[in-house]
């Protein structure tokens, strides 16, 4: 597989994770401000965290794109 298809598969990757992963987040925010769930804003911080590093990911694919492997 060639460097840019690499990268593509990886953006698709990162982008359906951070797709889901923030749909996840909004559901723990929705638990915490409008619902009152008091542990909530844990699980919102975890998987806003989640997609922060899965993004780190895909930015860590252009340094091995310009090293050459």
């Amino acid at each position: 597989m060639n460097d840019v298809s690499s990268l593509k598969r990886r953006f698709v990757v990162m982008l359906a994770g951070d797709c889901v992963l923030m749909l996840i987040a909004v559901a723990f925010a929705f638990a915490y401000f409008v619902r009152g769930v008091g542990w909530a804003v844990w699980g919102f911080a975890g998987f806003l965290a989640a997609a922060f590093v899965l993004q780190l990911w895909f930015i860590r694919g252009f340094g091995r794109l310009n090293k050459g492997g």
